[in-house]
């Protein structure tokens, strides 16, 4: 970060396992390191929204990315390409991955909160 930089900067470790029998994907993440946990933990709840709201981003524009390849794949012409469109198309995306990931990543989530809870109180 440069002298005067107005930014925080904390990187992050996602790791991506693929299963080989039905290629189903599952995530992790952390600090890239301990520095980086340090500058997260100095943030507004440590960086709780932040860091969700950076992961959200970053979906959104891989997810357009790949959205635009594949209608360039499939004949779509660049020029025909209009941010609007291509946020309509991820919308439904986000929509349709929502519905089929998002009870599972809940529970996973509440089940962690619950661990964590009860490690608490130990």
């Amino acid at each position: 970060m440069a002298l005067n930089d107005p930014h925080d900067v904390a990187r992050f470790l996602i790791e991506i396992l693929m299963r080989h029998e039905d290629g189903a994907i599952m995530t992790s993440h952390r600090p890239a390191t301990d520095q980086d946990a340090e500058v997260i933990k100095n943030w507004p709840s440590e960086g709780l929204y932040q860091v969700a709201h950076a992961f959200l981003i970053e979906y959104l524009r891989r997810e357009s990315y790949v959205m635009a390849m594949t209608m360039l794949s499939r004949g779509s012409d660049l020029e025909s390409l209009s941010p609007t469109a291509l946020r309509d198309r991820v919308h439904m995306q986000v929509v349709g991955m929502v519905n089929q990931y998002g009870l599972g990543a809940a529970e996973e989530a509440l089940g962690r909160i619950k661990a964590h809870v009860s490690d608490a109180e130990s």
